[in-house]
């Protein structure tokens, strides 16, 4: 059972879980904000670049 413990430890890895707020681009969210009618707290994309500084 090494030689598959091996080959699974070798082989690459990817992300699957990620935050919507550090994939999302401030333009994006205004336009998707738009389209489904939601109200978003932020005037403008460097309002919310600034709220992105984590």
């Amino acid at each position: 059972m090494t030689d598959l413990n091996d080959f699974i430890a070798s082989m690459p890895k990817v992300e699957l879980h990620l935050h919507i707020e550090g994939s999302l681009e401030p333009e994006m969210l205004f336009d998707l904000g738009k389209r489904n009618a939601v109200v978003l707290p932020f005037s403008s994309a460097a309002e919310v670049r600034q709220a992105y500084d984590f």
